[in-house]
C-alpha cells in the first residue's frame, strides 16, 4: 500500500471538521445580517414616525395660511407666538408651562 494516500478515516475527519466549520460560519454571518435587519426595522419605524410628526406640521401649517388674514389672526398670532397681550388685559402665568 502506498504511504501517500490517506486513509478513509482521516479522510472522514476532515470533511466533518469543514462541515461544522462551514456550519458555524454560515450561523454567524445568520446572525448578523438578522441583527443589522433588526436596527434598519428600528429605524425605518423611528423615521416613519419622525415622518408622520412633519406630515402633521405640514397640514396644520398650511390650514394657518389659508385662514384669513384679518384682526383676529393677526392678534391670535401676536398672543400664541410673540406672547404679546392687549392692553389692559390681565396676564396670570401658572407653573404648568
Amino acid at each position: 500500500m502506498r504511504s501517500d494516500v490517506k486513509k478513509p478515516t482521516e479522510m472522514n475527519i476532515f470533511v466533518r471538521c469543514a462541515v461544522v466549520l462551514f456550519v458555524a460560519a454560515s450561523v454567524f454571518s445568520a446572525v448578523g445580517i438578522l441583527m443589522r435587519y433588526n436596527d434598519y426595522r428600528d429605524k425605518i419605524e423611528e423615521l416613519e414616525a419622525e415622518k408622520a410628526e412633519y406630515v402633521e406640521n405640514i397640514e396644520r401649517i398650511k390650514y394657518e395660511l389659508d385662514l384669513e388674514f384679518d384682526d383676529e389672526y393677526v392678534i391670535r398670532i401676536a398672543k400664541e407666538k410673540l406672547n404679546l397681550c392687549m392692553p389692559n388685559e390681565a396676564v396670570y402665568y401658572n407653573g404648568l408651562d
